[in-house]
């Protein structure tokens, strides 16, 4: 993200530069480098970042989806994740955050849903119920545990998940990657995995969706590979696409907001399928 203050910077540094051409070039200072020791500060930072402690955070995506082979677009992908971390489920070294979220798939250059060409139909979306992530810090490192309903089943992840966290100047950068192995119905064996970057740009940048930004990045042996750019939002009536808040708002209301509480949690692990007009009959 270029802002006014990294365009003065990228000046002075052009013209330093031009100033020193006939001397020779000092040493640069070493950059720091990411941070795979993770602190208590660090850790509450990395909670912080990702939102929900004083009410519901609301990310935002946008990106595409292509084949591996060629590169040609298959689709865009759209969608909102919304988010909370209750103030009940954290400690200084623990919180667990609780999400729902929706992706579609879209022509690449109108908000239309693309047909699923096995079906006829408009494609299912990426669609969960509901994810409990579960976030603690063991000795330096963060131990992740997710839980997500895909509205069909449940599945659990995030064992293994390795945290590392580079900050330089105000910028804060924390990166983590999963890989899983998932079976069709058709008994097809499928390995994906998904890499993960979140940036917090600094406290001096008042707007969220410019302080917080993501990407996120997916490819699997099916051969297809995506990619989103996530901002963050401090309401669903901010999110900055109209086809997508009027489409949930009127065929999945329930995805304007996380889950309430574990409670909610608990009764759609006891829901399946859970139905909604935003998954394709």
């Amino acid at each position: 993200m270029l802002t006014r203050r990294d365009g003065l910077v990228l000046g002075a540094v052009a013209a330093a530069a031009s100033a020193s051409a006939a001397r020779a070039a000092e040493p640069s200072s070493p950059q720091p480098l990411p941070q795979r020791v993770i602190t208590p500060a660090l850790f509450e930072a990395w909670i912080a970042m990702r939102g929900g402690e004083d009410g519901p955070g609301y990310w935002y995506s946008d990106g595409l989806v292509r084949s591996m082979i060629g590169g040609t677009v298959d689709s865009r992908m759209i969608g909102v994740e919304t988010w909370i971390t209750p103030k009940a489920l954290r400690t200084p070294t623990s919180a667990v955050s609780i999400s729902r979220k929706v992706y579609f798939f879209m022509e690449r250059d109108k908000d239309v849903i693309v047909t699923d060409k096995a079906t006829g139909k408009p494609r299912r979306p990426s669609i969960f119920a509901y994810q409990v992530r579960t976030f603690t810090l063991v000795d330096g490192t963060i131990d992740y545990k997710v839980e997500s309903h895909d509205t069909v089943s449940t599945r659990f992840g995030g064992p293994g998940t390795v945290y590392t966290i580079h900050i330089t100047g105000q910028q804060m950068h924390v990166n983590y990657a999963i890989f899983r192995t998932t079976v069709g119905k058709d008994g097809t064996s499928v390995s994906s995995g998904e890499n993960y970057d979140y940036f917090d740009h600094g406290p001096a940048i008042k707007e969220l969706h410019q302080r917080y930004q993501g990407t996120w990045a997916s490819g699997n042996t099916a051969g297809n590979m995506a990619n989103l750019m996530h901002w963050r939002y401090a309401s669903f009536d901010a999110v900055p696409n109209e086809w997508l808040k009027a489409h949930v708002r009127k065929n999945g209301p329930m995805w304007m907001a996380p889950p309430k509480d574990m409670a909610e949690i608990e009764a759609l692990r006891k829901t399946s399928p859970v139905k909604s007009d935003l998954i394709p009959a």
